[in-house]
């Protein structure tokens, strides 16, 4: 979505086009013109707007959001992630499991587009949490992320032959996230989207 019209802002917002004209006049809403064009309001200025006048957004202007549950049992690097992804990008939305088990109930329940999984924890390791999600009809879409802090050629290659789509080592940052889950096509914007 390159620019709204005054109009199709009116429509958004469910106001009328001259209170949205007002807003442009006194300079409260930026727009910009081409000769021979209509005034064009760009989402993000009007997202800005809205939020400093305490008006709802409506959802075809808020960007897609990728459920992301992250599994991992240690509990304090789980939730420090967690926070750092939450922060890194308001399209995710995080959801933490510190046990395999709990992990893949809340999969299947919750359906989210991306596990992040730990390779080593306790009684179930990551590999077979990845093994169980690709097996099932049910959660088979989901891209599987795994993460080790101890990785090596063979551990990756476990989990790639099992269905995953990336390996990552730990300790990871938010943005190495985002750039992996921007590379695997995760991550949309409302502009990729068309509206």
């Amino acid at each position: 979505m390159s620019g709204l019209t005054p109009h199709e802002v009116a429509a958004l917002v469910q106001v009328s086009p001259t209170a949205v004209l007002r807003w442009i006049a006194q300079g409260k809403l930026r727009a910009s013109r081409m000769p021979g064009e209509p005034r064009q309001v760009a989402s993000d200025d009007l997202i800005a707007f809205l939020k400093a006048n305490h008006l709802p957004v409506p959802r075809a202007l808020e960007p897609e959001r990728v459920r992301l549950l992250v599994i991992d049992d240690q509990a304090p690097y789980l939730k420090a992630l967690g926070a750092a992804l939450r922060h890194a990008d308001a399209r995710l939305d995080v959801e933490l499991a510190e046990s395999a088990p709990d992990g893949l109930l809340n999969a299947v329940m919750r359906r989210p587009e991306v596990v992040l999984v730990d390779s080593y924890m306790p009684g179930m390791d990551g590999l077979e949490v990845c093994r169980r999600l690709k097996a099932s009809a049910a959660t088979a879409r989901i891209a599987v992320l795994a993460m080790s802090g101890r990785p090596s050629a063979e551990l990756e290659g476990a989990f790639l032959e099992a269905g995953a789509a990336a390996f990552l080592a730990k300790p990871l940052e938010a943005a190495g996230v985002l750039a992996t889950l921007d590379g695997l096509g995760l991550l949309k914007s409302r502009e990729s989207r068309g509206g």
